[in-house]
């Protein structure tokens, strides 16, 4: 293998992995969105429950059944 062989062979290399590298971070942020997005969704979640139980005890809600 000539030299310029060897450096496009190094120059291939490093190209994939700086696509690893830019993959790896891309996962990472999509990660850690998704992540908060379920920890909002289950505080919704939870706000919904406890809305839902405060009115069934509220005395408005039992007047009307």
């Amino acid at each position: 293998m000539n030299k310029l062989e060897q450096l496009v062979a190094q120059l291939d290399l490093v190209n994939q992995l700086l696509i690893t590298r830019v993959s790896l971070e891309n996962n990472a942020h999509s990660m850690h969105f998704f992540m908060q997005l379920k920890a909002v969704s289950q505080k919704v979640s939870l706000a919904e429950k406890n809305w839902q139980v405060k009115n069934a005890c509220s005395p408005i809600s039992s007047e009307k059944r």
